[in-house]
């Protein structure tokens, strides 16, 4: 039987932790709240799951982890609050393996393409939209990392050039600051609009001013720099996921309409733009992968 790999995705509110077979089937996870966010806690957590999941640790494991890393470190991680934080070394510790810490995007990336929508695909580029904005992009069968590893930061790619909202990064006018679930939300209440981002699509599809003016503002800036991605990376495929693209089927398809006209023609023939199939298993599935 071949041997088992172990994933773990530790996002804002919860982790998980998977064993995952070669092929890329999940046959055993455990799930819990992060209600402790030092870093000592979210070691202590994931220590905890891994005792519950039971049976013997791999060698190698692999760890899924939105924000922007170096090697071990967490450089910055909005939804933590962490700057320059070594997770890698005190989690490798607790659970007596070798650990590679990735971003959430890249292991979520490579799940799609080992055993999701992307299934051999070699060149691609993966936007997932939930709480934050993420990317990653897989060129030639390789994840692109970047000169200090932290290539494809897509949420922060800022959308006005001086000033703007303040992102979670501490920077101000990035695409997370507007288009990331908890910003947009918190843009919605200061505009007193309530209700979720679905309401806000389906109020702003439907006429309401207030609702429409924000909503394009978002998306139409998601969509025009997806289209400039393609232009840039010329992918195979977009795959698109995340929690508020799932719910969220008019975003959908305004980035298909945008790339389709203002992507480059060169660059967007033969694309195919998809959603990603493997939903909240995609970053668990590609962790545990990369690591094996």
């Amino acid at each position: 039987m071949a041997e088992l790999g172990m994933g773990i995705d530790i996002g804002g509110t919860n982790a998980r932790v998977a064993r995952v077979e070669p092929s890329g089937r999940i046959i055993g996870s455990a799930k819990a709240p992060l209600t402790d966010h030092s870093p000592a806690g979210v070691v202590a957590s994931i220590a905890a799951l891994v005792r519950q999941l039971g049976g013997e640790v791999p060698a190698h494991v692999g760890v899924g982890f939105a924000g922007m890393l170096r090697g071990p470190v967490v450089v910055n991680a909005p939804n933590f609050g962490w700057r320059n934080v070594d997770l890698g070394t005190p989690l490798a510790a607790a659970l007596g393996t070798r650990v590679t810490l990735l971003n959430d995007l890249s292991a979520a990336a490579w799940g799609e393409r080992m055993a999701g929508v992307a299934r051999g695909c070699d060149d691609t580029f993966t936007v997932f939209v939930g709480t934050g904005v993420g990317s990653a992009i897989i060129s030639a069968g390789h994840l692109v990392r970047g000169a200090t590893q932290v290539a494809a930061e897509f949420g922060h790619l800022k959308v006005v050039a001086e000033g703007g909202r303040r992102c979670g990064c501490g920077e101000d006018g990035c695409l997370e600051a507007y288009l990331g679930g908890a910003k947009l939300l918190e843009w919605m209440k200061e505009a007193g609009l309530g209700g979720t981002i679905a309401d806000l699509e389906q109020r702003a599809l439907g006429g309401d001013p207030r609702s429409r003016e924000l909503y394009d503002f978002a998306v139409g800036h998601l969509a025009l720099a997806i289209a400039n991605q393609v232009t840039v990376l010329n992918p195979r495929m977009v795959v698109l996921g995340g929690g508020v693209l799932a719910r969220c089927p008019g975003i959908v398809a305004r980035v298909r309409e945008v790339v389709s006209r203002r992507s480059g023609a060169a660059a967007r023939a033969g694309l195919e733009i998809a959603m990603a199939a493997l939903g909240d298993d995609s970053g668990l599935v590609g962790a545990a992968l990369l690591a094996g």
